[in-house]
């Protein structure tokens, strides 16, 4: 890159951050959508000369402000057509596969890893198996208690030709190994890509594909790391419309998509098609359209709720909006967008940041090294609390990412929620914005806030949104979901007679940790009053 152009890079980047701030005023507070939008500096210093494998080049972030994008690091080199994947186990960020160009010979050979404590990028010594490393289908998955960064399919710059491989990374010992019994079955003809992608259940699903030079496909397969070697592949249901780089998200044990590439031959046309898969009852059903057509993109779980993230190619595209769609509404709502438009790039996130590497930018053409950064509250955990008379409090766990924790306790309606921090926050207000149920104002002491709730009615899945959390460098709502089920001691959603002898073994018994769901009233003793009312609500459900 020659000065001029980085110095018009640079310009155009101040000019979209000026252009930002005015945009951000207009957003509005919605549910897992973020708020408290404040002016935006966002700072993307462009640095020179560095060739891939060589050392990292440090830039200068912009300074943490409420619900902004800021300026990270650069990649090691320009970046298309990779896989962002965030390793639990360690913290860290890594782009898996791609290019740095569009010619025959520019396939990267080495995993890159990004530590947001240091701030700095690095190229990892673990070697990819073979260079068909582009437009691959990436997620985390645990066997034998060992995560690890499984990764499927992919193409060479410039071949005509696909791989069915599957391999595993494991970023703690930096070793690359095949999964040589089990290829995958999507890709029988040798030129077939996998299109959209999410881990559910610690299962990999691979949702529609791109045949090359020829049109996009439908076929839905799911890999399941812990089954029998060479029987790890299920298909399923195909999608609904042939697709290629579906936005891909698993929220709540569903999958959930956002539009996609639509490929014939080589025209690429963006579209706004959107669809929820059950993974038991194996169906596709549609769901409100993406608001934007894109593609070329990924799909992030942020709060129980997906953001698809810029892409594109269809004019206007590449795009920089954030679309945000919420199952619990079943409606799309917009975030704040980033600063460059871009298109095939790597992205994850840890529900609490979102990172942006690479990709092709406005003019589709050139490879990206530029890096972006958003980062949205989030709570270390929340429980519903009540106090059982003398036996003292006890708490149920509400988890914020996965299946709603159960509130199986019966006392007119009213619960007690505490969500902590990792730091002091302050809140603007709270709200039940799904289901039935009235907040009170939020009391906060430092990094723990308690909303008491009255009028919660019975069986139904709600969720508390707490509205504008700041925690002093960041600024958003937090979704705190709960299934509400008297009598559901158990925790599965139903109420039966296993239900009530689980509370009949517990009758007279000192309520303790271990059997406080059983006290469904509460007030300190297990007896038959506990073992009535649990029998009294035999056969109700929570609502699908």
């Amino acid at each position: 890159m020659n000065t001029n152009t980085s110095s018009s890079l640079v310009s155009r980047r101040f000019a979209r951050a000026h252009a930002l701030s005015a945009t951000a005023k207009n957003l509005c507070s919605l549910p897992g959508q973020l708020t408290g939008l404040a002016m935006i500096a966002l700072l993307l210093l462009v640095s020179f000369g560095t060739a891939y494998g060589q050392s990292v080049r440090p830039t200068v972030d912009a300074p943490p402000v409420p619900d902004s994008w800021a300026g990270g690091p650069v990649l090691p080199s320009a970046a298309v057509r990779s896989v962002g994947v965030y390793f639990p186990v360690n913290g860290l960020f890594y782009v898996m596969g791609g290019r740095s160009a569009d010619t025959a010979g520019s396939d990267f050979t080495h995993p890159f890893e990004y530590n947001p404590g240091t701030n700095a990028w690095t190229i990892k010594a673990g070697t990819y198996p073979d260079n068909q490393v582009n437009n691959m289908a990436c997620g985390v998955l645990t066997v034998g208690g060992t995560p690890q960064i499984y990764c499927v399919g992919g193409s060479a710059a410039g071949a005509t030709t696909s791989t069915a491989r599957v391999f595993t990374y494991n970023p703690i010992t930096d070793v690359v190994a095949p999964v040589a019994s089990d290829n995958w079955p999507g890709n029988g003809s040798g030129n077939i890509l996998p299109g959209g992608f999410a881990v559910s259940g610690n299962k990999l699903y691979i949702v529609a594909g791109f045949q090359i030079s020829v049109a996009s496909t439908s076929q839905t397969w799911v890999f399941d790391p812990n089954a029998a070697a060479g029987s790890r592949w299920l298909q399923r249901l195909d999608y609904p419309v042939p697709r290629s780089y579906v936005p891909t998200a698993a929220i709540g044990g569903m999958i959930y998509t956002g539009g996609g590439a639509n490929i014939v031959t080589t025209t690429v046309t963006d579209t706004a098609d959107s669809f929820r898969f059950d993974p038991v009852a194996n169906t596709w059903t549609a769901i409100p359209n993406i608001p934007r057509a894109t593609g070329e993109t990924r799909a992030l779980t942020i709060n129980n709720t997906m953001w698809v993230i810029g892409g594109g190619r269809t004019t206007p595209n590449p795009s920089t909006q954030i679309d945000i769609y919420n199952p619990a509404t079943n409606a799309w709502t917009t975030g704040l967008p980033f600063s460059l438009p871009r298109r095939n790039f790597a992205t994850d996130t840890d529900g609490s940041r979102v990172w942006i590497g690479g990709g092709y930018t406005t003019d589709g053409l050139t490879p990206q090294d530029s890096m972006e950064i958003f980062t949205v509250p989030v709570a270390m955990s929340a429980v519903s609390r009540k106090v059982h008379g003398g036996a003292g409090t006890f708490d149920v766990p509400l988890p914020l990412t996965g299946t709603p924790g159960l509130e199986c306790r019966s006392t007119g309606g009213a619960h007690t929620i505490v969500v902590t921090f990792g730091a002091p926050v302050t809140v603007a207000g709270a709200s039940v914005t799904t289901g039935t149920g009235t907040a009170g104002s939020p009391s906060v002491s430092g990094a723990v806030v308690t909303v008491n709730l009255t009028g919660v009615t019975n069986a139904q899945r709600m969720v508390l949104t707490l509205t504008s959390v700041n925690d002093g460098t960041t600024t958003g709502d937090v979704a705190i979901p709960m299934n509400v089920l008297a009598g559901d001691t158990g925790g599965n959603g139903g109420v039966s007679s296993t239900d009530v002898a689980q509370t009949k073994a517990q009758s007279g018994q000192a309520v303790g940790g271990a059997n406080f769901r059983e006290d469904v009233n509460a007030n300190g003793s297990i007896n038959g009053t506990d073992v009535a009312q649990v029998k009294s609500s035999t056969g109700t459900l929570l609502p699908p």
